[in-house]
């Protein structure tokens, strides 16, 4: 069937399901429209938006066959990963990718719709007629397919919620665990005999997939081993080896395991108690059995889909399964210090005077978490485990991998001193036998063929369906969103679903690996030049999309807990009651532990590189070796970014004493800076806002700013001799003096930023200085100042910038003095400012039919509201006393998205009075200022005198050198940090400006319609589609 006369069949199917009753059994039909070639393209072309709300709205019946076809057959694709089925399992993706956010329209956060409700969260008992000429059954606590003649039984459990079913049956496999492995397999093995079972090895425990492939047909026939999944949750338990060497290499283990009697009257000990938990569970079993009746059909969606991400042949490759940790070792800690090493520090070389770099980064690693107070793993009994099983389909390297592919995350820390624990006695032979275990374990390297790039395009298609699946926020007005009322999304980020942690390391690897100048993974794979000109555009909007999904997934739920648990075997583990709790999302744990050093420094050099990406993308030209690729995902990446800088309480202080900041400064600047004009950039510009805000209440980040700026950005920026503090405050005087007028809001926080920095910034350039006391002059005019009741505020912040560097920094900053000094007359007018000169300069600035060109009250009329809530602190981060500023203007919009226009509430124009004067004078520190004009003016003008007017700027400066303020100044004042404070309101606001940018970036093909979202008011521009917030 050539693609026209396929794009015409699945039109007339299309239509056929939009305009009659389908009856589930018609398999002629079913069986036709799934095995139609179709691209997702042609699905979101000819399924419209209107067809699609026109199938649920009328022809509820034909959506739920559709849903649950498609359902079922992801779900058996899992189950039995035949390639000659891959084709239909990507049209089943792309239906349930275009279907899905219009049922998520009258879903949880949505209208609500009871047909809804129960196609997605209800009992399915219905039986659907399927495309492969068969049936389809969902019922009954199992699902029954055909496909190609082969017919698979999957077993489902129950779960109304999204969570209770699986306690109960996690509950019930941490009483069970260990006794009945033995008795399963014989009963796995019965049914398979008998036929009751079908010939798929799907094998259940606690997280993830297991794929097993012994051997594949070269020939295309029936494999000799069939790939074994499992639709559950789950690392498999170790299947038994039929060869007779895999026998002989266990006896050896075996033999060579010796273990102390104590050791084994503690294993004979346990077994036993495990036993008597089995006992006690039986009853607790048949209870859970009575209530089971199906898996939701959602929360199947969403397990297929992360399961699929790792579908060997389809998004990964093969790969081996991995063994347990070995039982073999003691669970004494007394040999331990606080990091897992030996505790003997005199033998570990790494601790001595002449430690090397990789001592040093272990001490510096260990001095960290102990500072944040991390400190030692704790240790409990059983739970979630966290490290990527198996590491051999993780589709990057990056976090928690070494440069030569081995995985660095939850290696066994017994395994890393076995060898310097084997002189204690009783333990040498078990720490030997741990040695050898560790280095024969498969699960350490994730081979370079790993990393292959050939699945790009399947992935892409299945990520988006998981972005649909979690696009319930969309449909919530940002007033009343609850991140914790999808039940979409808590299915994704539980601790039971599928992949999870291999998941998170794939996602954020293949963001921050990615090297735009060689189009692979940075420095973990070869390049050759022009590479970045010609890498795959598949394998580019991969990383873009997987920035989006990593921060959607980051975005629900509650925060992570960053203080690292372990199981016995020192694995990193979540502990079963913290999976349990409301709010609980796996991936915000995962990036929340990420605790050494290595994979700290992988994360900032990825942000750092794909930010430096749009700048360095403008300086180079095609021809050129090496040239990068130009990424679009900029704004993605800076949500990513403040992601890691709230969630992992290390990467901040990381960032800002063991690596260059600057680095990070220049890409945030840069943006800024070419965003100012451009309405549909003022969201960019908050976020660069935040993440400098949160930065700048750090008093290592000023100390670093003070690095000399040598980089040259493709922009107008005016051309200056000094260092990143004077970039980033000529930066945000450009925006305040020539940006747009959305972003009044903000000069509050942008004053605030240099405000923190300026007690350590030691020599202020030339042009960052006239900046600086040109805003002053701007801020202090009738036509600023008398604009609303509040607009002293900003020059309470200048003042408190001048002074915070006349007294702490004074000997390095003559050219801010000598600026100041040209410019003593707007210091002396606000000085001698008196309640009659007010009313007069008001008067004359706003006529009666004039309205004020600044408002700096402009916030609590604009159309979004962020409200930024600070503390202040002193240097030693104590807190002084807590400002809630008011609302910064959240008006945040992406990428030619712009909100419509809103009137102001009507109001009178303000008019000076003696409560405002009051407060005015209270408010602005002129004490300093007045103090060094009062000696410097006179100075100045004696040298005019002396030299008839005919003065050069650097004898004065010289001067000014020269010249010291010990006892002409005030009695220093103490300085004052302002930290930037999480609050609701600026996580609604994150999750609104992160939906902006996904819904304006997922337009090919358009995975969502802008008709029925609440979180943002979307509108056209030029007659053309754009949303905004």
């Amino acid at each position: 069937m050539g693609a026209s006369a396929s794009k015409i069949k699945f039109r007339e199917s299309l239509t056929s399901l939009t305009t009659r009753d389908v009856s589930p059994t018609d398999t002629d039909f079913w069986d036709e429209l799934w095995k139609i070639p179709s691209s997702s393209e042609e699905v979101f072309e000819l399924l419209t938006p209107a067809n699609a709300r026109k199938l649920r709205d009328d022809r509820f019946e034909n959506l739920a066959t559709l849903f649950t076809q498609a359902t079922a057959q992801l779900c058996q694709i899992v189950e039995t990963p035949y390639t000659i089925y891959f084709d239909q399992a990507l049209n089943c993706v792309r239906v349930l990718t275009r279907v899905v956010p219009f049922l998520l329209e009258k879903g949880d956060l949505g209208e609500g719709d009871k047909n809804v409700e129960v196609l997605c969260w209800g009992p399915q008992e219905e039986s659907y007629g399927n495309g492969d000429g068969a049936t389809v059954v969902t019922g009954g606590g199992e699902t029954r397919m055909t496909m190609g003649g082969e017919t698979a039984t999957t077993t489902t459990t129950t779960t109304t919620t999204t969570t209770s079913a699986w306690e109960r049956k996690k509950r019930k496999q941490a009483n069970n665990k260990g006794a009945n492995n033995k008795d399963k397999e014989e009963d796995d093995e019965e049914e398979i005999e008998n036929g009751s079972m079908p010939m798929v090895d799907s094998t259940e425990d606690s997280l993830g997939m297991e794929v097993k492939l012994d051997q594949f047909n070269k020939d295309k026939k029936e494999p000799k081993s069939t790939p074994k999944t499992s639709l559950r949750r789950g690392r498999p338990k170790k299947q038994e080896e039929s060869s007779s060497e895999s026998d002989e290499d266990e006896d050896d283990d075996e033999d060579g395991s010796s273990e102390t009697e104590s050791e084994k009257n503690s294993v004979e000990e346990e077994s036993d108690n495990d036993a008597t938990r089995e006992d006690a569970g039986e009853e607790d079993e048949e209870e859970e059995e009575e209530e089971e009746d199906n898996e939701p059909l959602a929360l199947l969606v969403v397990h297929a889909a992360m399961h699929m991400l790792f579908l060997p042949q389809f998004t990964c490759e093969f790969y081996e399964e991995e063994s347990d940790p070995p039982d073999y070792l003691s669970d004494d800690d007394s040999l331990l210090s606080d990091d897992g090493n030996n505790a003997n520090a005199n033998a570990n070389p790494s601790d001595s005077d002449g430690e090397d770099e990789a001592g040093r980064d272990r001490r510096l690693d260990r001095d960290a978490r102990a500072d944040a107070g991390l400190g030692r793993p704790r240790r409990v009994a059983r739970g979630m485990p966290l490290a990527p099983r198996p590491a051999g389909i993780v589709w990057a390297p990056g976090v928690g991998f070494a440069p030569d592919g081995r995985c660095l995350a939850g290696i066994n820390r017994r395994y890393a001193s076995a060898e310097a624990n084997a002189k204690f006695g009783s333990r040498a032979a078990a720490a030997r036998a741990a040695a050898r275990a560790a280095r024969a374990t498969p699960r350490k390297v994730n081979p370079e063929a790993a990393y292959t790039r050939k699945y790009d395009k399947n992935r892409i298609e299945v990520l988006r369906l998981l972005l649909a699946a979690c696009s319930d926020p969309l449909f919530s007005p940002a007033d009343e969103y609850n991140p914790l009322a999808s039940r979409w999304m808590s299915v994704a980020v539980a601790a039971d679903a599928p992949n999870a942690p291999c998941l998170f390391y794939s996602l954020l690897n293949t963001v921050i690996s990615y090297d735009p100048h060689y189009g692979n993974f940075g420095n973990f794979a070869g390049g050759v030049p022009y590479g970045g000109n010609f890498s795959s555009d598949a394998h580019v909007k991969l990383v873009e999309l997987s920035a989006q999904v990593l921060c959607v997934l980051l975005d629900c739920g509650l925060s992570g807990d960053p203080r690292p648990y372990e199981d016995r075997h020192g694995e990193p583990v979540v502990g079963m009651e913290e999976s349990y709790e409301v709010g609980f999302n796996i991936f915000r744990v995962l990036l929340a532990r990420i605790n050494n050093g290595k994979d700290l420094e992988a994360l900032y050099r990825g942000f750092v590189r794909l930010l430096r990406n749009m700048h360095e993308s403008k300086n180079t030209l095609l021809s050129m070796p090496n040239s990068p690729t130009r990424l679009e995902c900029h704004q993605e990446l800076l949500i990513l970014l403040w992601k890691t800088l709230e969630e992992n309480p290390l990467f901040l202080d990381f960032i800002l004493t063991r690596c260059d900041v600057c680095e990070l400064v220049t890409p945030i600047c840069y943006l800024m800076y070419v965003s100012r004009k451009d309405a549909a950039q003022v969201g960019l510009i908050h976020i660069c806002t935040f993440i400098l805000l949160k930065l700048s209440g750090e008093r290592s980040f000023g100390v670093s700013l003070n690095r000399p700026y040598r980089t040259k950005l493709p922009c107008d920026l005016p051309l200056f001799s000094g260092s990143h503090a004077d970039l980033i405050s000529i930066t945000l005087h450009k925006i305040i003096v020539n940006g747009s007028y959305r972003l009044v809001p903000l000069y509050s926080c942008f004053l605030t930023i240099v405000c923190n920095i300026s007690p350590y910034w030691r020599s202020m350039s030339l042009v960052a200085s006239v900046k600086l006391v040109n805003l002053f002059e701007l801020f202090s005019s009738p036509k600023f100042l008398y604009s609303s009741e509040k607009s002293y505020r900003h020059l309470a912040l200048l003042l408190e910038i001048f002074n915070n560097i006349i007294q702490y920094q004074y000997n390095g900053n003559q050219h801010l003095v000598y600026a100041i000094v040209r410019r003593k007359d707007s210091f002396g007018r606000l000085a001698s400012l008196t309640l009659a000169k007010a009313i007069y300069q008001c008067n004359k600035a706003f006529p009666k039919s004039d309205e004020p060109e600044y408002d700096a009250d402009a916030e609590e009329a604009a159309a979004q509201v962020a409200a930024m809530t600070v503390q202040d602190v002193d240097e030693g981060g104590k807190p002084l006393a807590a400002k809630k500023g008011k609302g910064f203007n959240g008006a945040a919009k992406a990428d030619g998205a712009e909100p419509p226009p809103r009137k102001k509430p009507p109001r009178g124009r303000f008019l000076p009075n003696e409560a405002w004067m009051g407060e005015i004078k209270r408010s602005l520190p002129l004490e300093t200022c007045n103090r060094l004009l009062q000696h410097l003016v006179p100075v100045v003008d004696d040298m005019c005198r002396r030299k008839n007017g005919v003065v050069d700027e650097i004898e004065i400066l010289e001067v000014f050198k020269d010249i010291t303020m010990v006892g002409l100044l005030p009695v220093p004042h103490a300085i004052v940090i302002r930290k930037y404070q999480p609050n609701q309101y600026t996580s609604i606001w994150f999750t609104a400006f992160m939906w902006g940018v996904i819904f304006l970036r997922s337009q090919k093909p358009p995975i969502f319609d802008k008709e029925c979202i609440e979180l943002f008011q979307v509108s056209n521009e030029d007659e053309s589609a754009g949303g905004g917030k």
